[in-house]
């Protein structure tokens, strides 16, 4: 506060104006207030934005989840668009993608991003088979293939000899395309096998070596993980080796061998190591002959029959064809047959043959039979043609296919 003293006519025109006689005013002045000011609003805070995981394989999800405040907007893309200050999603991304979350108020924005990895799934599946066994002295060394799109992880192979198992192998993992080779240490091959057979040895066994065999992986094919060789004589059974043994007959009756191609009531014969057999000679005329294990029983020497047993891995396999010199309109057809447990007879699927002067190849697979005891029958059939309907069987056998 500051004081000052004036000449007495003005102090007396003051002191009439404010009604005062003092003869020294004083005069205060006050200093104009300060103004207070509202706080600038702060732009938005971005407490958290997280995605949970943060890796994944397609059409696995993932948590978005995010805290905001001080906002007034929230957006998050792609795809997302607006949202609240706050929550999550449960999201399936179909490929890698970083989402950004942008927040804004009247100050102003502020952003955050996540990044979610996303891997291919894996459609595919491993698929274990046994590509290659033998021996190396008397152990069994084997490899196995993981010849499907996924890893493997480990698994038990198994030995069979003649379907005993015999031993089991631990292998590890195997990733998708790869091979190892590993052996039954513990099981000694003490008998022929291969090219090491000795000459005249008529014993075969049957090797198998099964690729997971507890099934315990789920693979893209459950059907291929066993491989099957056989070591010693194959099992073979000729058909015309033993066409004089076996039993003839045609819708005419019971046929005789030997028989001659002009007989009506229908014949078989062997023609430069070919069996040939004709129906008889009407329309939709037939014949077949009944094969079975021959043998010659040691005490009478008499010639006997009994039920061939089927081994395993076998087919059946013929070459058919017109006889030389003969020929049909219609053509005939052609089977191979056994009998049931009933006795009847059951016929694999038909073929046609025709006087053109082809060939043809027939098999029938025989694997799902293995260890039956049974009679097989060759059959022949006309169609309407009553007359010269001469197939000729060429290596007609059952044998034992090496896999």
């Amino acid at each position: 506060m500051k004081h000052r003293c004036y000449p007495l006519f003005i102090v007396i025109l003051l002191a009439a104006l404010i009604g005062s006689t003092v003869g020294c005013i004083t005069i205060v002045r006050e200093e104009p207030a300060a103004t207070t000011e509202e706080p600038a609003t702060p732009p938005p805070t971005i407490n958290s934005f997280t995605a949970s995981p943060t890796s994944i394989s397609q059409g696995e999800r993932t948590t978005l989840s995010w805290n905001v405040s001080d906002v007034t907007q929230v957006t998050i893309q792609p795809e997302i668009g607006s949202a609240g200050p706050s929550g999550s999603l449960q999201l399936t991304p179909d490929a890698s993608v970083t989402y950004t979350l942008t927040a804004a108020n009247e100050a102003g924005s502020t952003t955050g991003s996540v990044t979610v990895t996303v891997t291919p799934a894996i459609t595919g599946k491993p698929d274990l088979v046994i590509t290659d066994f033998w021996l190396s002295g008397s152990v069994i060394n084997y490899t196995m293939k993981n010849q499907g799109s996924a890893d493997a992880k480990p698994s038990r192979s198994n030995l069979y000899v003649n379907s005993l198992k015999k031993s089991q192998d631990y292998m590890g993992a195997l990733a998708a395309g790869a091979e190892k080779t590993s052996s039954f240490s513990n099981f000694p091959w003490l008998y022929p096998a291969g090219p090491e057979v000795i000459s005249g040895t008529i014993q075969a066994f049957n090797v198998k070596i099964c690729a997971d065999a507890d099934n315990e992986i789920e693979e893209s094919d459950e059907d291929n993980n066993c491989t099957t060789k056989i070591w010693g004589t194959p099992f073979t059974y000729d058909f015309v080796r033993n066409a004089h043994l076996a039993s003839w007959k045609s819708e005419a009756g019971e046929l005789k061998w030997p028989m001659v191609s002009f007989d009506e009531k229908g014949a078989a014969y062997l023609l430069h190591n070919t069996l040939v057999m004709c129906p008889q000679q009407v329309s939709n005329g037939w014949i077949q002959g009944r094969f079975a294990d021959f043998y010659v029983d040691t005490e009478t020497f008499a010639a006997k029959s009994r039920p061939l047993e089927i081994p395993e891995m076998a087919k059946f396999t013929a070459e058919v064809s017109f006889a030389p010199d003969t020929e049909s309109s219609d053509g005939v057809r052609v089977a191979l047959g056994y009998l049931d447990s009933a006795g009847s007879l059951v016929l694999f699927p038909k073929t046609d043959v025709y006087s053109d002067g082809t060939s043809r190849l027939y098999e029938i697979d025989l694997s799902d039979m293995a260890g039956m005891k049974t009679e097989f029958i060759l059959w022949v059939e006309a169609k309407d043609s009553p007359e010269g309907d001469c197939v000729r069987w060429v290596e007609p056998k059952i044998v034992q296919e090496q896999m």
